[in-house]
């Protein structure tokens, strides 16, 4: 699990960031893309960090679900998942990952909507500037959020 993950995480929300790209080199920033996939590519990472997601299927089903209940974008983030680049992402995947994902989403999905449901406000999807140099544990507590992981919500 990286720091990131960590509901208590002490990283600053820029800290996470760099390490959730650090950990995942094929999403080096400055892809080359459109600019409203820039746009909605560097929201979605942000959501990555702020709700404690690595880029695993299931971890991707429980950004979505949060993305849409936990965010200010709500149904408007579902704009993102049509664009070509992101269409170009799911050509990509493998039958057995998406298969196993379906399967675990069974969890993953009620979970992740119960706890954005209970969060105390919804995070700001594109207008979180202001937060970078704030601890995630901070955030966290402010917004209301609980990480995906069940082992993270220890530290």
């Amino acid at each position: 699990m990286h720091a990131f993950q960590r509901q208590g995480s002490s990283q600053t929300l820029a800290q996470g960031i760099a390490e959730y790209f650090a950990v995942n080199p094929r999403l080096a920033q400055g892809r080359l893309m459109s600019a409203e996939a820039q746009e909605f590519f560097r929201c979605h990472d942000v959501a990555h960090v702020v709700f404690g997601c690595d880029v695993a299927l299931d971890d991707e089903a429980a950004v979505k679900i949060a993305s849409i209940l936990g965010t200010t974008a709500g149904l408007r983030v579902l704009e993102g998942y049509r664009l070509h680049e992101s269409l170009q992402i799911y050509r990509q995947l493998l039958v057995p990952d998406v298969l196993r994902s379906i399967a675990r989403s069974v969890v993953v999905v009620p979970r992740t909507a119960f706890r954005c449901l209970a969060q105390r406000a919804r995070w700001p999807w594109a207008e979180h500037q202001e937060y970078m140099r704030r601890p995630l544990c901070e955030l966290r507590l402010t917004f209301g959020i609980k990480v995906a992981h069940w082992q993270a919500n220890e530290s």
